[in-house]
């Protein structure tokens, strides 16, 4: 994994501490659904910027560190904070409306149902004076009093014109009969549509006033939701800025710390040139005596060419070799190895065969073994394992490549679980993954 980019970070000064950008390059971008697997992903992500973060950290007094990657967390999870908001505030804008559209077609309907509420009543007394006119018509002829009948129109005509007369007034009053049953009917017809219509308004309205109730439910759910976004983002703001004056001021207070660690830090140099320049000077003379190296496999230059390198643990390379710039004090620092981010506990081996130098502990690196690998190239290569809890070597002994030397740890200036891994050539540092 390349180095983790804070040249954005926490610029101290006049201006605030600025935190975000370099932290939130590898922040997730798309948890807006807010789903529990999402918010799992998005705490794994953090979790682990934050390992990362601490492991670059060596160096920091633990005070400041904390400091230091409280504001950092604080600072990736403002991005989502802001995400949420305005997810809460879009939701809260459909939720009203949608409470909206519902209100109004609801209050639709109800105009529908006044209307078809007056059309019913209307055409049923329509259809109710034309049914009572229709049945006075019926009673009077039942009297004999209603309208002639077919042989009444030829019996008793006094003329031949009084007979197209009578038969004149016959037809008319048939077809004003027939037009008033008619128009009746049609009457009737209509009002029962009107009334269909009604029924299925009215239904339609018991469903709009479900929706209405559900609309504004949901909206004061919005509304609320868009409120708790707000006051979680608010208090993020609040914490960071809280986070950057602690962190200003205790950067001050510790920086003494850390000048006395730089200095330590050239000191472990020079003692690894030291024991390089002493392992070349034990192997020359073990040749001589053994008569230009005839058989001893540690100072077999072939052999040694041959490789045979293994990763002292298993995972990922949080930070690589070469220069990088100090989060917190913002200088430049040589890494002179590489960061494995694994479990206190789990075993370190030997990265090739060859024979363990020293068991050492300091303030900078912990509690440290070196191992000598021979000559190869005809350079002296020695690898060496920092911040352990324990031991699983003797200095002396002779290892083969994958024997545990010891135990991941966070000992000497480091601030989590982690191994810090070098190789040296003639006691120089050189990227380790040349070899690995």
């Amino acid at each position: 994994m390349p180095r983790f980019p804070h040249r954005s970070l926490l610029a101290f000064g006049a201006a605030a501490v600025m935190v975000g950008q370099a932290l939130l390059l590898g922040a997730p971008a798309a948890l807006a659904d807010g789903s529990k697997e999402d918010k799992m992903k998005e705490r794994e992500s953090i979790n682990q910027q934050l390992e990362d973060l601490r492991i670059e950290l060596d160096g920091v007094n633990e005070d400041l560190a904390q400091t230091y990657l409280d504001l950092a967390e604080t600072e990736m999870k403002i991005p989502q904070a802001q995400q949420d908001l305005e997810d809460a505030r879009a939701e809260q804008k459909e939720a009203e409306d949608e409470d909206a559209r519902v209100g109004r077609r609801l209050g639709d309907a109800e105009a529908e149902e006044k209307r078809l509420s007056g059309e019913v009543s209307s055409g049923q007394e329509e259809v109710d004076a034309s049914d009572k006119e229709l049945a006075q018509v019926a009673i009077s002829a039942y009297k004999g009093g209603g309208p002639p009948s077919p042989a009444s129109v030829f019996v008793g005509s006094s003329s031949p014109q009084d007979t197209v007369d009578r038969s004149m007034n016959y037809r008319l009053t048939l077809e004003s009969q027939g037009t008033r049953l008619g128009q009746l009917r049609t009457d009737q017809a209509v009002n029962v549509n009107a009334e269909d219509r009604l029924i299925a308004v009215r239904e339609e309205i018991k469903d709009l006033k479900q929706e209405a109730e559900e609309a504004l439910q949901r909206k004061k759910d919005a509304t609320q939701a868009a409120q708790d976004a707000k006051d979680d983002l608010d208090k993020l703001y609040d914490d960071q800025k809280q986070q950057k004056d602690d962190l200003e001021a205790k950067r001050s207070k510790y920086q003494g710390d850390q000048d006395n660690l730089e200095s330590r830090g050239s000191e472990l140099d020079e003692e690894i040139e030291t024991l390089a320049r002493e392992e070349r000077a034990r192997l020359a003379q073990s040749n001589n005596n053994d008569n230009n190296n005839a058989a001893d496999p540690e100072v077999d230059e072939e052999a040694s060419n041959s490789g045979g390198f293994v990763r002292p643990v298993p995972g990922r390379v949080s930070s690589r070799f070469g220069w990088r710039f100090h989060p917190v004090f913002h200088t430049r620092k040589f890494h002179s190895g590489i960061d494995f981010p694994v479990a206190c506990g789990v075993p370190v081996k030997s990265t090739a065969s060859g024979r363990v130098l020293q068991n050492t502990s300091n303030s900078r690196a912990g509690k440290k073994v070196i191992v000598s690998h021979g000559i190869r190239n005809g350079k002296l290569i020695t690898s060496s394992y920092h911040h352990l809890q324990g031991y699983a070597a003797s200095p002396g002994q002779k290892v083969s490549a994958g024997t545990t030397v010891g135990y991941v740890g966070t000992t000497g200036s480091s601030t989590g679980c982690h191994l810090h891994f070098e190789i040296h050539e003639d006691g120089t540092a050189v990227n380790p993954l040349k070899y690995v």
